[in-house]
């Protein structure tokens, strides 16, 4: 007599649709269209059945997180750019931050598309691109290097720029031909000289700054600059002023280059001598106010 088998466990496999959305959101950084869904077979009533079981969680009219709310950086950029419609481009301070051309992250995150739409906690820039002005990054829509640093003088000025030219250019991806291509297609924008003048520094020999702290120190000096980043024979220095024979160096901790400059101290500086030039060093906080002549 045959002994009957044990029971086994259904083995559930994920209807087509859920399979062809994960994967769709693996690509995307967990993040979906409403369109995406359509294409792939669920109908209005379907996507608010999986809004309401928790499968799927609006982010902004029309677009989706897949199995939970928390996106990582990569997924918010993603996200905003979805938001802002066709042929927009995440751009201004957000591209540098997804290129990592700057040390620390965007106040905000900057989206240019050709028509504007109202996304909550976005900053949106109304501006028609060109095919060549946008690239796709770690699968997001980027605008290029040339035309983010076109796109800088907006919401910047001319020591900023800089330092994203110096971190460009160190990761190989600046092309002052092409920087200056997108300068001429840009004319009428009421900034441009701030670029004109990055570009300037670079050539002399700038790198540009490399932390909050070094910013808001030349902000503070004001007119005329110290060269930022300079060399000083063959050594790299924060800030130098070759007139007063000055070297500033800034110093801050890792959690104050996350931070925003505010506070003041006394000056506490200390001056050495390094090759005939005096040097001063000293914290953030001191640093912004220990320019002094020798």
């Amino acid at each position: 007599m045959r002994t009957p088998s044990p029971v086994t466990p259904e083995h559930t496999t994920p209807p087509p649709v859920d399979r062809a959305l994960s994967t769709l959101a693996d690509r995307q950084h967990g993040v979906v269209t409403a369109a995406q869904l359509r294409a792939a077979g669920l109908s209005t009533s379907g996507i608010s059945d999986r809004v309401k079981r928790g499968a799927l969680h609006r982010i902004h009219r029309g677009v989706y997180s897949v199995g939970h709310a928390a996106l990582s950086r990569l997924g918010e950029f993603l996200a905003e750019v979805l938001a802002a419609g066709p042929g927009a481009a995440l751009s201004h301070d957000s591209c540098a931050e997804l290129f990592d051309f700057r040390r620390w992250p965007a106040r905000a995150i900057h989206v240019s598309a050709p028509r504007r739409r109202r996304i909550a906690g976005v900053i949106t820039h109304r501006t028609p691109l060109r095919p060549l002005d946008v690239v796709v990054y770690r699968g997001i829509p980027v605008t290029n290097v040339a035309r983010l640093l076109v796109d800088l003088t907006d919401v910047t000025d001319a020591h900023e720029i800089l330092g994203v030219i110096g971190e460009a250019a160190w990761r190989k991806r600046l092309s002052l031909d092409a920087t200056r291509g997108a300068l001429e297609r840009a004319n009428g924008r009421r900034n441009l000289h701030a670029l004109e003048e990055a570009i300037e520094r670079y050539e002399r020999g700038e790198k540009g700054l490399k932390s909050r702290a070094e910013l808001a120190f030349l902000r503070l000096v004001g007119e005329p600059r110290p060269l930022s980043n300079a060399h000083v024979e063959g050594e790299e220095v924060d800030a130098h002023r070759p007139e007063r024979k000055l070297i500033v160096e800034v110093r801050a901790t890792a959690r104050e280059r996350w931070s925003t400059v505010g506070r003041r101290a006394a000056p506490t500086a200390r001056s050495t001598s390094c090759c005939g030039t005096r040097r001063s060093t000293s914290p953030r906080r001191a640093a912004t106010h220990c320019w002094t002549a020798p």
